[in-house]
């Protein structure tokens, strides 16, 4: 982590209100944009925020991480034979107006989260959101009977 991200983690992390976070990083122009009343969770700031875009009114609940880039590319340029012909993804991530994003929820590069989306807790996003919906991953239960 290079010295600004880690100087901005740590003032970042130091506000007790979600709406100061969004304040904060909207003031120091942290990510790509960052909208009108944009509450964020306390986080470690990710690589490439400037390919992360904030609309208006979002909130993101504890634990979500905002991943725009990947890192697989280290893996494959370290293999025996490789040329390191492998290059890093970066996608951007935008965030419409109205949008919830539930705890431990993962957003990978390249995607867009529609307008009004509310996205269930411990979601893993790899493509777009449309405009007016809800996802999420459902696990059914699993009922076991013990009696016979």
């Amino acid at each position: 982590m290079d010295v600004k991200r880690l100087i901005h983690t740590l003032r970042y992390c130091s506000f007790f209100r979600s709406t100061a976070r969004g304040e904060y990083v909207k003031k120091k122009h942290i990510f790509g944009a960052v909208g009108d009343k944009v509450r964020l969770p306390q986080m470690i700031l990710p690589l490439r925020c400037e390919n992360i875009f904030f609309h208006n009114n979002i909130e993101i609940a504890s634990g979500a991480k905002l991943t725009p880039h990947d890192a697989i590319h280290s893996v494959f340029n370290n293999m025996e034979g490789s040329d390191g012909k492998y290059h890093e993804h970066v996608g951007r991530i935008e965030i419409f107006d109205n949008v919830f994003i539930g705890a431990n929820v993962i957003i990978l590069g390249s995607v867009n989260i529609g307008p009004n989306a509310v996205v269930a807790a411990g979601a893993v996003v790899t493509k777009d959101v449309p405009p007016n919906t809800c996802v999420g991953w459902y696990r059914p239960r699993l009922s076991v009977s013990l009696m016979s």
